[in-house]
């Protein structure tokens, strides 16, 4: 089975398009790179098609493709859009990688006005699409945000039922598809992943970020892997780049920071006082968006399942639309506040609670935040001692991932 028919097996993404169609809005799909963005826009014109729409109807340019490497600026594409356009009837463009036309954003605006078009964009960084947005089209936009996959989609993508080994598989080397297709190949799936890191660095963030030094920039980003899950300073970030003798500003390292997570890379979540509603300032937590690239950061370690169980919690919040932040309430800490809407869950996670100690140090947040309205959930990878315990329901973490429980 090819590559395109696997990606089939997204339809929460696929849903969102066809939410969507046709609300006079500018559909633009955001993620890192190789996290599928092309593959479901391919998906979406074949569904199209299958809905009646004529072929010829259905305009699709990746601009990454040399059959655009002469459709750089916005009168270029103009040009070609145009004389795609002969009939009558509605037409939808699909454009990938829109961010590498000059002045795009003009282009888009005047199809929207001028023509009836259906558009969808993809960009693989979140600063230069929301800059270049805000200047002709606020207002006029939604974004699909496209993430690496699930557990619960990897598990369809690679067709096996053994849940536990294809659990394991799935914390060491990530959901990103293109590295989901060389199977437990540890070399290939480096090989794929340093390829992906690489290209990353060079067409996302050095575009738009003046690197100079990439091995700081590479130093920070396994910082982040290292430190995944744990708060961070800006100043130990300094002081570690210090030690290994490249001494770098603070305005550099946010301004890295900053370009790590435009590129999809990472997540920062932001530290929240659950009792004064209010946000914190510093000391934020950075999540790695897959697995396999916070590894590969690190070298393939074998270590504590707690961190990257955490990890995976935090994407799965992330495809399920929630907004995360940490939750502090006095001297304790709450791994995930997460709310949709007018839900409000409470998430803690830990490996194991077999430990006494270990276990009382998990349900003590929940005690503290025990007057807020919203679900409290705690994750383990344990199979005993799961269901409500008061008011905190223990689940086992694999089974809410695959959202049976």
């Amino acid at each position: 089975m090819d590559t395109l028919a696997r990606l089939k097996a997204r339809p929460l993404y696929l849903s969102q398009f066809e939410a969507l169609r046709g609300n006079g809005l500018i559909k633009v799909v955001v993620g890192m790179r190789r996290c599928g963005k092309s593959s479901l826009m391919r998906l979406f014109a074949q569904s199209l098609e299958k809905q009646g729409v004529p072929a010829d109807h259905i305009i699709q340019m990746n601009f990454e493709s040399s059959a655009y490497f002469n459709t750089r600026t916005y009168r270029d594409l103009v040009d070609a859009v145009q004389k795609q356009m002969q009939g009558e009837g509605r037409y939808y463009l699909l454009f990938d990688e829109v961010q590498l036309v000059e002045s795009w954003e003009k282009a888009i605006n005047s199809f929207r006005v001028d023509l009836d078009v259906d558009i969808y964009l993809t960009g693989s960084n979140a600063y230069l699409l929301s800059s270049q947005l805000a200047t002709l089209l606020s207002g006029r936009y939604v974004e699909i945000n496209v993430h690496p996959l699930s557990f619960s989609e990897f598990l369809t993508f690679i067709e096996v039922d053994e849940v536990e080994c294809a659990f394991e598989r799935y914390l060491m080397y990530g959901g990103l598809p293109p590295v989901v297709e060389q199977g437990e190949d540890q070399f290939l799936a480096q090989t794929v992943l340093s390829g992906i890191f690489d290209t990353v660095f060079v067409k996302d963030i050095a575009r738009h970020v003046q690197i100079r030094n990439s091995l700081v920039l590479s130093d920070i980003a396994s910082y982040l892997a290292d430190t995944a899950g744990s708060r961070v300073s800006v100043t130990n970030i300094e002081n570690r780049l210090k030690s290994a003798h490249r001494k770098t500003s603070t305005e550099t390292i946010e301004r890295y920071l900053q370009a790590l997570v435009d590129a999809f890379l990472f997540q920062r979540v932001r530290r929240y006082d659950v009792k004064g509603g209010a946000f914190l300032q510093g000391l934020e937590k950075y999540y790695p968006s897959d697995l396999g690239i916070k590894n590969m950061l690190l070298g393939f370690p074998e270590g504590d399942y707690g961190f990257a169980l955490e990890n995976a919690v935090c994407n799965e919040l992330k495809v399920r639309n929630y907004e995360i932040r940490v939750g502090k309430t006095d001297t304790l800490e709450i791994d995930f506040v997460a709310k949709r809407k007018d839900e409000t869950l409470f998430v803690q996670v830990s490996a194991s609670l077999m430990d006494a100690q270990t276990r009382e140090r998990e349900f003590a947040p929940f005690k503290a935040v025990s007057a807020k309205p919203g679900k409290k959930l705690l994750l383990t990878l344990d199979r005993l001692g799961l269901g409500m315990q008061g008011d905190v329901e223990v689940c086992n973490a694999v089974d809410w991932l695959l959202g049976r429980s």
